[in-house]
């Protein structure tokens, strides 16, 4: 397929003024209505089947109190010959499903998007998945190489760092390491970031999305200071496609077959047990006969 580098460079931008614009948006948190439902997905990393079939079951035209909450759509198994990747469709697919139903849908900052805007720092089979990327809009955009990934990076710049819920749910990719949450820095989610804070190691940026194995007290300790009774994270591998940190954390993944994705209320009480209720396998999904493969 061709694609007008013009207008995908457009989409991309109208994504990035839509997320940075919401009404719902607060400095760097979403702050979801108090009707309908969400639904979240974890980890994407271009599985283009399960993105299907996420949007056909989400059916937001029909449904316009329902959120939809999406995170690390890029780096992805597309890789042709010559070791270009080519997760920057589905991720235009995104957007362009941002700029559709600006007020429905969402986006959480991930690692790999802040591996993909510094070029660097993640490895597959050898190869920078970030080069990777690179390859693959040079190989789809030639001498607009540069108009495409300026206008990637300022949407990846957009997402915000948090999803919240007036019933006590917090979306974030991940909760700083144990280590990090007593002295993190909250107000990150409260103000305008600098430089500093996508500093590695130190930046509360980059603890927020590289955080791994926090233990359930730490996790406590987050959820009292940012407010909220529960935290649905990607980021870890699941291979079931969830796992449950003590009773206030779900780890959910949709990269793979046996990938989940989460249903919740804007209303009603939730606690883990409602949430693991809440949850959906991709592979329960049915497409239409006539649905477009990806």
């Amino acid at each position: 397929m061709e694609y007008n580098p013009d207008q995908v460079a457009e989409a991309f931008q109208c994504a990035a003024e839509e997320n940075t614009l919401s009404p719902l948006r607060a400095e760097q948190t979403v702050s979801l209505p108090a009707e309908g439902d969400v639904w979240i997905a974890g980890d994407l990393h271009d599985h283009r089947r399960n993105f299907d079939k996420l949007l056909f079951a989400a059916d937001l035209p029909n449904h316009p109190q329902r959120h939809l909450v999406l995170q690390e759509i890029v780096h992805g198994d597309h890789w042709d010959e010559n070791g270009a990747e080519g997760s920057w469709e589905t991720l235009l697919r995104a957007a362009e499903l941002k700029c559709s139903y600006p007020h429905q849908v969402h986006f959480l900052l991930a690692n790999h998007d802040l591996a993909q805007i510094h070029g660097e720092g993640i490895m597959k089979g050898g190869q920078s998945v970030c080069e990777a990327f690179n390859l693959g809009v040079k190989r789809d955009f030639a001498e607009r190489t540069g108009l495409i990934q300026a206008a990637i990076t300022e949407f990846l710049l957009s997402f915000p760092l948090a999803v919240r819920t007036s019933n006590g749910l917090f979306f974030s990719h991940s909760v700083p390491s144990d280590s990090e949450v007593p002295n993190y820095d909250y107000t990150v989610f409260t103000r305008p970031l600098t430089g500093a804070d996508y500093k590695r190691r130190t930046g509360p940026v980059y603890q927020l999305i590289w955080g791994r194995r926090t233990t359930p007290p730490m996790v406590d300790q987050f959820l009292e200071k940012v407010g909220a009774q529960l935290i649905v994270t990607g980021h870890q591998p699941q291979e079931t496609g969830f796992g449950i940190n003590g009773e206030r954390h779900l780890i959910i993944a949709s990269d793979h077959s046996q990938g989940v994705f989460l249903r919740a209320s804007l209303t009603e009480p939730l606690d883990i047990h409602v949430l693991l209720e809440g949850l959906r396998k991709f592979v329960a999904i049915d497409l239409p006969v006539d649905q477009p493969r990806s």
